[in-house]
């Protein structure tokens, strides 16, 4: 009955974890839309501005002033602190377009992080009940998840021995490559230094008198780039706990009976060392 009941839950936050990835997939991609439609929106509100100043002429420090503030106009760091990246920004309010999204975004993430934090407790407490004894516990792959630096590391590492122990491989084969979940990773980190890249940016164009100009289209560019991998190493990491559930419902029930043969077949090949004298005969 236990068993059942922890198959269960994965089953039940397994399917969150889904359904959660595909509501983001379709939230994350109208935000890219609308992000879009604001960078259009940018490029025809700096013609205008060109058109108007155009015909005016500026001396001495006037110019350089000038200069600079054309220079900035077409950065990225004002198209972002001035809340242009929102399309009509003018008339902005709760109910506008790109609010409701960004609103939807965020709490389909924390949806997602939520339920995958609840479904990966689980998983791991089945490999241990099922009488395994995995580098990573429950509580140590959720620290893992949340500190800083141990979160570069841990959750592959983790993931690849639940993937690997869950469709019964035993402890010579538990770090093995596992596609799956190097897939889900892969996306998840170059997607993580696209965005820290952007960041990174968009920091030394907000806090120092250097700007950085690159062309506002090609930032949009590798913005998306990084955050569609964002949302596939959601998607990707759905179809793993899919993968894994079904792997677990499985194997796992039959699994501790062959736990004990191999704990018993080790204890068999160990090897006891007497003491003694190398001259002394056998």
């Amino acid at each position: 009955m236990e068993w059942e009941n922890a198959l269960r839950i994965m089953r039940k936050t397994s399917l969150a974890v889904s359904v959660v990835a595909v509501l983001l997939a379709v939230i994350g991609l109208t935000q890219l839309g609308l992000a879009a439609v604001a960078v259009s929106e940018e490029y025809e509100r700096i013609e205008r501005i060109e058109e108007i100043y155009r015909p005016s002429t500026y001396y001495g420090y006037q110019a350089q002033q000038a200069a600079l503030e054309n220079e900035y106009n077409r950065s990225s760091s004002a198209f972002f602190l001035q809340g242009r990246f929102i399309p009509d920004h003018e008339s902005i309010g709760w109910t506008s377009p790109g609010v409701l999204t960004l609103i939807g975004l965020v709490l389909s993430a924390l949806a997602f992080f939520g339920a995958a934090m609840v479904w990966l407790h689980q998983a791991h407490a089945n490999m241990v009940a099922a009488g395994w004894r995995p580098k990573y516990t429950p509580r140590k792959v959720l620290i893992g998840y949340a500190v800083p630096l141990m979160n570069l590391i841990v959750p592959f590492e983790a993931m690849r021995e639940l993937y690997n122990r869950s469709h019964g491989e035993g402890d010579d084969f538990a770090h093995t490559t596992a596609e799956d979940v190097t897939a889900w990773w892969t996306a998840m980190i170059v997607g993580l230094l696209v965005f820290s890249a952007m960041i990174f940016k968009f920091l030394i164009d907000a806090g120092t008198n250097l700007i950085l100009m690159t062309p506002l289209w090609m930032e949009y560019a590798v913005f998306a780039f990084g955050f569609v991998l964002l949302l596939l190493s959601a998607f990707l990491f759905a179809s793993l706990t899919r993968k894994i559930t079904a792997a677990q419902a499985e194997y796992l029930p039959a699994h501790p009976v062959q736990a004990a043969e191999e704990r018993a077949a080790q204890r068999r090949m160990a090897v006891t060392v007497v003491p003694g004298r190398a001259d002394e005969p056998y």
